[in-house]
């Protein structure tokens, strides 16, 4: 028998080749005004994921005729605000302005409504933590800003219920501009009655009134798809002073984008606030990476290297900010001195400090200028330093020691006296307060290494701080033996009797005073 006989007699004798497999449903596709509006509910809803798929979708529909200008249109809008939330955010630029632009340029007619508010885009600031690019970029965005700030807001006005992006303009805008005490969110809201639902403006209104925790949790809960609120949530935290949990936050964001200047310059700082400084660093590095002439990002990193014991390394972190000449320039030249007077390359940081003065009026720079002077024997210097500083700020115990010591080296015992017996008041509230921290992270729910590392520090800062109250009592002693008022010498010589280092030098002084 033939082969297809065979096959065709199987077939019949199992019923398996009685009618051919169904096709497949074919399900149809969206069509191109579909698309159109289901982008349009990819902008309301906000998120910035949603925007970029709204993005995408509306520029591969301006090669359809059919909604090539609505598409067209959108793509450009949708662009801008993509450009404007990474500002919200502080986080790399991705170039959406200028595809904006581009998008706007080509579009027939021209829309010079449309231009304006890309104007206005432009000139937002970069909120989330960091300056985008420098601070020349942002001084002069702040200067095309209120240069047109009248003009521009009556156009925002009028326009601002026509399209997403007029409407998160005209909020963004006033929120950047208007003074804190005039800014009204409510009544900016009520301008735009077709948007204010949407979770687009709902985002915007949350950022603008503060970073309210609350807030950010309702929008993220609401939509999910929001996931860069994290950051916004972590800030919040931080504020609250919960570390911990704000770091948690903030590692989520860096998750979805790791780029991102805001998100590792407020976890750096994080970092600083748990005494955690290489993790800072790093941080601060990864900044850096992102936005090399960032003046904040060098400055902070300098401070951090500086609390961590590497000076040379801090030293040349700084080099790195006073090459931008403009910004920060005392700050630097300060924070070099520390960590040249660390290494003890006292000539040139002399030189740094005196700089810092001339740009800065604190207590911290007169009192390093103070010690330099001190270590370079200009004990008149010194003085004159350790007085300025003293004026500025009497919470710094260690300003007052240094000055008494000094007038103590000058023989001014009515002086040195006063000033030590200050001293000790002072040392005794911070040890008071040392005290109270070291209670606070005993209960608290800190992992115990960074516990033990935190105790530590205060523990050794209380040791520091009693060392300079035993020195200025024996000091105290010798001021008012020197002055014949023998009563009160007996008393401070009295409480350093037995101490290790003066306890000798206390008794024989007790011995004359007999």
């Amino acid at each position: 028998m033939p082969r297809r006989i065979v096959l065709f007699a199987l077939c019949a004798v199992a019923g398996a080749c009685a009618s051919s497999p169904k096709r497949p449903a074919v399900v149809p596709r969206p069509s191109p005004s579909e698309r159109i509006a289901a982008a349009d509910a990819l902008v309301r809803a906000g998120c910035f994921d949603c925007l970029l798929e709204a993005f995408r979708e509306y520029d591969a529909l301006r090669a359809v005729p059919a909604v090539a200008s609505a598409a067209a249109t959108g793509a450009t809008r949708t662009a801008a605000l993509l450009a404007v939330r990474e500002r919200d955010l502080g986080t790399e630029d991705s170039g959406y302005l200028r595809q904006a632009n581009e998008l706007a340029a080509s579009m027939t007619p021209n829309d010079p409504t449309l231009l304006l508010l890309l104007q206005v885009a432009d000139s937002l600031p970069t909120r989330g933590g960091a300056r985008s690019v420098t601070d020349d970029t942002a001084l002069a965005r702040n200067q095309t800003a209120l240069r047109n700030q009248t003009a521009w807001t009556e156009v925002l006005r009028l326009h601002a219920d026509e399209d997403p992006l007029a409407a998160y303009l005209w909020l963004s805008f006033n929120c950047a501009y208007v003074s804190a005490a005039r800014q009204t969110p409510a009544d900016w809201l009520a301008v735009v009655p077709a948007w204010r639902e949407t979770s687009l403006l709902k985002f915007k209104a949350a950022v603008c009134a503060g970073y309210t925790r609350a807030s950010f949790e309702n929008l993220l809960q609401a939509e999910p798809r929001f996931v860069e609120l994290h950051y916004f949530i972590g800030v919040s935290a931080a504020f609250s002073a919960k570390i911990d949990d704000a770091i948690e936050h903030l590692r989520r964001a860096s998750q979805w984008r790791q780029r991102w200047p805001g998100v590792t310059y407020s976890l750096a700082a994080d970092y600083v606030a748990l005494e955690e400084f290489d993790q800072a660093i790093e941080f601060y590095d990864r900044t850096l990476e992102v936005l090399p002439a960032f003046p904040d990002a060098l400055l902070e990193k300098g401070k951090a290297q500086t609390y961590a014991g590497r000076y040379a390394d801090a030293i040349a972190t700084l080099d790195r900010l006073l090459a931008l000449e403009r910004w920060l320039v005392g700050d630097a030249r300060y924070w070099r001195a520390v960590n040249e007077n660390q290494l003890e390359q006292l000539e040139v940081a002399w030189d740094d400090v005196e700089r810092a003065a001339r740009l800065m009026r604190n207590a911290a720079v007169p009192k390093l200028a103070g010690i330099i002077a001190y270590k370079r024997h200009q004990l008149e210097v010194a003085r004159e330093k350790f007085e300025e500083s003293w004026k500025l700020g009497r919470d710094d115990c260690e300003t007052g020691f240094y000055l008494g010591i000094v007038l103590g080296e000058q023989s001014t015992w009515a002086r040195t006296a006063q000033v030590l017996t200050d001293t000790t008041a002072c040392l005794e509230k911070a040890e008071e307060k040392l005290k109270a921290e070291i209670a606070a992270i005993q209960v608290s729910t800190d992992h115990p290494e960074r516990q033990l590392r935190q105790i530590r520090k205060r523990e050794q800062d209380i040791a520091k701080g009693r060392r300079m109250t035993a020195t200025s009592w024996f000091n105290i002693a010798v001021s008012y033996f020197s002055l014949s008022r023998k009563d009160e010498a007996r008393e401070y010589a009295t409480k350093v009797a037995d101490d290790e280092q003066f306890g000798e030098r206390a008794r024989d002084l007790l011995s004359r005073l007999r």
